[in-house]
Parts: structure tokens; C-alpha cells; sequence
């Protein structure tokens, strides 16, 4: 048996479609992903068949947590599932599905890193697991390292942020890594494409397919029962929430500011480049409120002079035009 660990199938399942390792083809109907597409990742379940804990009453304590990353950026990290005392078998029931998702895919970022991470926790603190479960869509649940920052510090947001980062400090479940790229099919490179990726957490033969219901089967048809796997998404879709393009941008600073990203800058350069397109956005803002009030009243000196400052500077002048004219 060869150590194919990862299997693939397109968006179209139907009544079941045949997983394959050919994660360097094109799906049929499908393509790769072209600049200013929407683009979302979802896991969208995890069967888990093993169990740990060695006495019989015992049951998993089991955590799901994300990571993805485009390129050298920063990695951003979710939490999806974190529960005790979790029978085996399908978990889908998660705080929010969403792995990644944006409105505008930039081609040039053509290298998207995926990992899912499955374990269980010998024994979680049950205070942590009610505390996460009475704020499981609190940003900080879903998004760990902005739990110091959010409103809902009370919960235990450093106890999560240790659990989340050390969660391979535990019995392992599942533990992969999936990098996808817009390259040329064919050439041994992982497309980005929509479809379901299939993670399995030992070699698996050939043969097997995936029903409607997301479920592994057999070559027989009969469910697979040969090793634990988790079942990701990739849509040409965007299922942004209020603020959720915000929050991912805002952990990617926080993990570069933490010493996580690989970007080559330094954690101070990369705060004050984001606070300079912060910056441009807001003179930017109050260009467009001193050129509306103008419309309707006269200006006073202190406020013409600030507008031709603004109106002036160089660094806005390729997105002041439509604004000042």
C-alpha cells in the first residue's frame, strides 16, 4: 500500500463519487482558481475512530483546530470543535465550519497551506470547555490568538490560546498538512481547485469514494472503517460574516507581531505597514467628507487648507482623482 494520505474529489458528488490521489489533475467541469474569484475552505467533518483513553467508561476529549496560510504570510489559526467526552464516530457540530474565506483570491498569493489538526486532550478543564461553549462564536473562540484582545477576556482566553498552541502536546488524532497551488495540472503540484479533500491520518489502498453524506465507503460500498479522516471544502464561494475578512487580516498581524510569520519582515515593520494603509485609508475618508461638505456649504480656512494638504499628497494622488474631481 502506498502512503496516500490525502484524496480528492470534485464539487459534484452525487449519489458517490470515487475519491482519487490525483491531487495534480483538474476535476471535470472544474479549474483552477483565477485572480478575483471568491475562494472559501470549510471542513465540513471528521470521523474519528480511535479512542485513547485506555479505561472502557473513558471517552475522547477531543479538539479541532485549522491553519492556513497563503505563501509567507502569516498563519491564522482556528478552533472549531473543542468538547468532552466525545463518542466515536461523524463530528460535524462545529463553532463555525469556516477555515478561510475571502472575496478577492490574488493569484499572485498562489500557494495556500492547509492543515487540520484532530487530537484528544486527556482531560480538558471542564471550567475552559463551558466557558468556550457559552461564547463558542465569540471571535475569541473562533480565532484564539485575538482572545487577549476581545471583549470576552473573562472566559479564559490565555487558558484556550495555551490548549490551541500546544495542542500536539496531546494524544494525536489526526495531523496534516495540505499545500494547493494555481499551477499547470499535471506537473505534481496539489491544485487549487473547488472540491473535497479527504485527509486520512494512515495510508489508504485505492478504491474508495465518497457518498452525499460526505461519508467514505469502500470499494464494496460498505463504510469505511480503516482509519480516522477529516473532509475539507474548497468553493469558489464566499461565506463571509460581519467583520470575519477583519478578524482574519487582524490574527495574521497578531501572529506576525507574535514572531509566527515567515514574511521576512520584522514584526515592527509589519505593524507599520499595516497602520500606513490604515493611515491612507483614513485621509483617504476625510478627503470624501470635507469634498461632500463642501457641496453644500463653504469651507472654512483651517478645513481648505487640510483638504489641499490632503488632495496634495503624493502617495493618494493615484486614488484621490475620482474623489477631488
Amino acid at each position: 500500500m502506498s502512503d496516500v494520505r490525502w484524496m480528492c474529489a470534485p464539487s459534484q458528488i452525487g449519489e458517490s463519487v470515487v475519491l482519487s490521489d490525483r491531487l495534480d489533475q483538474v476535476f471535470k467541469d472544474s479549474s483552477v482558481f483565477e485572480n478575483a474569484q471568491p475562494l472559501t475552505v470549510r471542513v465540513r467533518g471528521v470521523m474519528i475512530l480511535e479512542k485513547y483513553d485506555w479505561l472502557p467508561w473513558d471517552k475522547n476529549d477531543v479538539a479541532i483546530v485549522t491553519t492556513s496560510q497563503f505563501g509567507n504570510e502569516p498563519p491564522v489559526q482556528r478552533l472549531h470543535f473543542l468538547q468532552q467526552n466525545v463518542e466515536k464516530g461523524w463530528q460535524g457540530d462545529f463553532f463555525n465550519d469556516v477555515v478561510l474565506t475571502i472575496r478577492d483570491f490574488n493569484v499572485e498569493k498562489n500557494m495556500l497551506i492547509l492543515r487540520i489538526q484532530v487530537y484528544d486532550m486527556d482531560g480538558i478543564d471542564p471550567g475552559l470547555i463551558e466557558a468556550v461553549s457559552n461564547v463558542s462564536k465569540s471571535v475569541a473562540v473562533t480565532f484564539p490568538h485575538l482572545a487577549p484582545y476581545a471583549a470576552s477576556v473573562s472566559f479564559g482566553s490565555s487558558a484556550l490560546l495555551t490548549l490551541v498552541e500546544n495542542i500536539n502536546n496531546h494524544d494525536r488524532i489526526i495531523d496534516e498538512r495540505l499545500t494547493l497551488e494555481v499551477v499547470e495540472p499535471e506537473k505534481g503540484h496539489k491544485l487549487l481547485q473547488p472540491g473535497y479533500f479527504v485527509c486520512f491520518n494512515k495510508p489508504v489502498g485505492e478504491g474508495l469514494s465518497l457518498n452525499s453524506n460526505l461519508t467514505v465507503l469502500n470499494p464494496d460500498q460498505s463504510v469505511f472503517g480503516g482509519a480516522s479522516y477529516a473532509v475539507l471544502e474548497v468553493e469558489r464561494e464566499y461565506h463571509g460574516q460581519p467583520l470575519m475578512e477583519i478578524d482574519q487580516k487582524a490574527a495574521k498581524l497578531i501572529a506576525e507581531l507574535n514572531g509566527k510569520g515567515q514574511s521576512g519582515k520584522a514584526a515592527l515593520d509589519f505593524l507599520r505597514d499595516t497602520i500606513d494603509y490604515y493611515n491612507k485609508y483614513k485621509k483617504l475618508e476625510r478627503i470624501r467628507e470635507l469634498k461632500s461638505k463642501e457641496s453644500r456649504e463653504k469651507l472654512n480656512t483651517a478645513e481648505q487648507k487640510l483638504l489641499q494638504e490632503l488632495a496634495g499628497d503624493a502617495e493618494l494622488a493615484p486614488f484621490v482623482t475620482g474623489i477631488v474631481n
